[in-house]
């Protein structure tokens, strides 16, 4: 070896790779935020949608014809969750159905997140309401 001759890294060639792998980390960690954030949403939208079916059953397993809008919240089991359900008759003009009456319903049940600000899940069902008959799911 020669007494000029050094081996190793010189100042600006370990700065780079300090700042290629500064970079490298930046975007990783950014990823992961996104991905914890977009999983919290996911368990936030699938709950409502749960709770939106289970809510849904409940309405049209009870007496139909007793069927009215209401609204309320899911409890401590699950806070930060409420609903609204929208009950309208559908006359003869909007099923173009004759003889229908006040038979047919439309239950439309909304369920929101409190902590996402908006609406997490909808469903609308059509029900039959039949006196003296309770409907099943």
């Amino acid at each position: 070896m020669a007494v000029g001759d050094r081996s190793g890294f010189t100042f600006l060639e370990v700065m780079i790779s300090v700042t290629i792998l500064g970079i490298a980390l930046v975007s990783l960690l950014g990823s992961q935020s996104q991905s914890i954030s977009l999983a919290g949403i996911a368990r936030v939208e699938t709950t409502a949608a749960l709770l939106a079916r289970l809510k849904m059953t409940e309405l049209v397993t009870d007496d139909v014809t007793d069927l009215f809008s209401s609204s309320g919240d899911f409890g401590e089991a699950y806070p930060g969750f409420t609903w609204q359900a929208e009950v309208t008759d559908l006359g003869e003009d909007e099923t173009g159905l004759e003889h229908t009456g006040d038979l047919l319903k439309r239950v439309q049940l909304v369920v929101s997140a409190d902590e996402e600000g908006g609406v997490a899940c909808t469903l609308e069902r059509i029900v039959m309401a039949v006196p003296g008959n309770n409907q099943g799911p």
